[in-house]
């Protein structure tokens, strides 16, 4: 999965992480601990509110939100921010993983649990949000992108529409999947959620639930005001513990650094973990002189101004990267969240800022990690005895196996040339010390000089072998952007209606069968 060595540590268990995460994802112990723990804070009341805070995607998911209300049931949780038609192929991973867990634990506890995909709709960075990117018919990565944002202020994703930039990231889509029987239903649908008017967040949300429309997922909205009114508990004593938060978590991470970790997100003096969004953008609350101020230089509000405008204006107010888990956890019964590397970590950071807010933590789920090689790629490895990793860096294998063509002529005269420049130099530099002792630098600075350039004409002598075998290479630049695009993991670039145009629905339940959840282990 990757990851820093605080997560490879808590993946791995049995380590100095272990102390910084509540339980193990793979103790069923820890998980029935956990349920008594949610069982003991969510009473019928609590548990009734939360069907008008998750939206089912589906039948199924209707049938699972009725059993979890009706039978003191769980949920487990994910989510992600609104990408550009689905975004990188990890947003669904996370889902699925989450369906597969939620599966799992209901059959060990006996206890409906649902899996929810937390839609992170008050989030507004534009530049994470407004692109994706594909694969086209001539193998070339393509990113398809909504350009520039379309209003000035830099609100949430919530409030940000789309723009006339969809309608050529539309197009771009279009040319770019192949012609097949999965594409046009695909296209209609997509062009359903994602016009000009709808916002960001609108559109993400509608096409993630048509993704996941056959399992028991339920989508939650963070701007939904019904969410924020629920929450509203939890943003307030983060005003009103504003300096206690933020000594809590310094202290969090100290406790990381002296076992050797480094925190995740990095602390700023004097910033709540709460945002205020306002005709300007979503800023930053920032503790001040005698109260608060939004941002840096903007308006100020004491605290019981501040608590006031939360009142009233639930709306505008959203958590930040440390309190949104704290808010899910508050709001729903979340036996386990499942994340990424980077949210494995800064949930590693938040321990005792769970317990500040008076809520217990999650028990943290990596999700799957997957990497798909069709046949096509499948056949390219075969011919060349290759493993998905050599394909990490294409230049590399390329220049590996061009110098594995050079003939044995050439590795031979190119040996012999340096080793008569090593004994030449050698013996010219005994011959000049008893001339002049400085000269012994001459010798070495050409001695150096003429490695250099056989080093050089090394190098030409495997391009040019390259490019004798275009074939090769351009079977090999085939393999590695599909399995390595950007040089990075498939999953965190590639959108997944590459996949979907070419195998169509039957990719999305290969994928949930593939997926493994480890559970069994009764410790805790």
């Amino acid at each position: 999965m990757g990851g820093s060595t605080l997560v490879s540590d808590y993946l791995e268990g049995g380590s100095a992480a272990d102390r910084f995460y509540r339980g193990s994802y793979r103790s069923l112990g820890d998980f029935r601990s956990k349920a008594e723990e949610l069982s003991k804070r969510f009473d019928s009341r609590r548990r009734e509110a939360l069907g008008r805070l998750i939206t089912p995607v589906g039948p199924e998911a209707a049938a699972k939100l009725e059993a979890v209300l009706t039978s003191n049931g769980f949920v487990v949780t994910t989510g992600q921010q609104p990408g550009l038609f689905g975004g990188p192929l990890y947003s669904l991973y996370k889902a699925l993983t989450a369906v597969r867990l939620a599966e799992a634990l209901e059959e060990e506890l006996g206890t409906p649990v649902m899996p929810l995909f937390w839609v992170a709709s008050d989030d507004h960075d534009w530049a994470e949000s407004n692109h994706t990117w594909l694969i086209d018919g001539n193998n070339e990565l393509r990113e398809l992108t909504l350009g520039a944002r379309p209003n000035a202020a830099e609100a949430t994703l919530s409030r940000t529409p789309l723009g006339s930039g969809v309608n050529e990231a539309l197009k771009a889509l279009q040319e770019a999947l192949p012609d097949s029987e999965f594409s046009a239903p695909w296209l209609e649908r997509i062009r359903s959620a994602y016009s000009p008017e709808a916002t960001v967040a609108a559109a993400f949300r509608e096409l993630m639930g048509a993704l996941l429309e056959g399992t028991p997922v339920g989508m939650v909205d963070a701007a939904d005001p019904a969410l924020k009114t629920a929450a509203a508990p939890v943003m307030e004593r983060e005003i009103l513990t504003a300096l206690q938060g933020e000594e809590v978590l310094a202290r969090r991470t100290d406790e990381l650094e002296a076992e050797g970790y480094a925190g995740q997100v990095t602390l700023m003096e004097g910033g709540l973990n709460l945002f205020l969004e306002n005709e300007t953008g979503r800023h930053r609350l920032f503790r001040g002189e005698g109260g608060f101020q939004v941002g840096r230089g903007g308006p100020s509000f004491d605290q019981a101004d501040l608590l006031g405008l939360l009142g009233s204006q639930v709306e505008d107010f959203s958590p930040n990267v440390h309190l949104r888990p704290v808010v899910e956890s508050y709001v729903f019964p979340t036996l386990s969240y499942v994340g990424g590397p980077g949210e494995i970590a800064y949930l590693g950071q938040l321990g005792s800022f769970f317990d500040h807010h008076g809520v217990g933590a999650p028990i943290v789920t990596p999700r799957a990690s997957l990497l798909i090689v069709e046949p096509k790629i499948d056949k390219v490895l075969d011919k060349f005895g290759l493993t998905t990793e050599d394909l990490r860096d294409g230049d590399r294998l390329l220049t590996r196996m061009a110098r594995d063509e050079v003939s044995e002529e050439v590795t031979r005269a190119l040996g012999g040339w340096r080793g008569s420049v090593g004994s030449s130099s050698k013996a010219l530099t005994e011959a000049v010390s008893s001339i002049d002792p400085t000269l012994k630098g001459a010798v070495a600075n050409a001695r150096n000089s003429t490695f250099a350039a056989l080093s050089d004409l090394e190098k030409k002598i495997v391009q040019a072998v390259k490019r004798e075998s275009e074939t090769t290479v351009a079977q090999i630049r085939k393999a590695e952007v599909n399995l390595w695009p950007r040089g990075r993991p498939q999953d965190r670039v590639l959108n997944p209606f590459h996949f979907l145009a070419r195998f169509g629905d039957e990719f999305l339940e290969a994928v949930r069968r593939e997926i493994r959840v480890e559970l069994g282990v009764e410790t805790g």
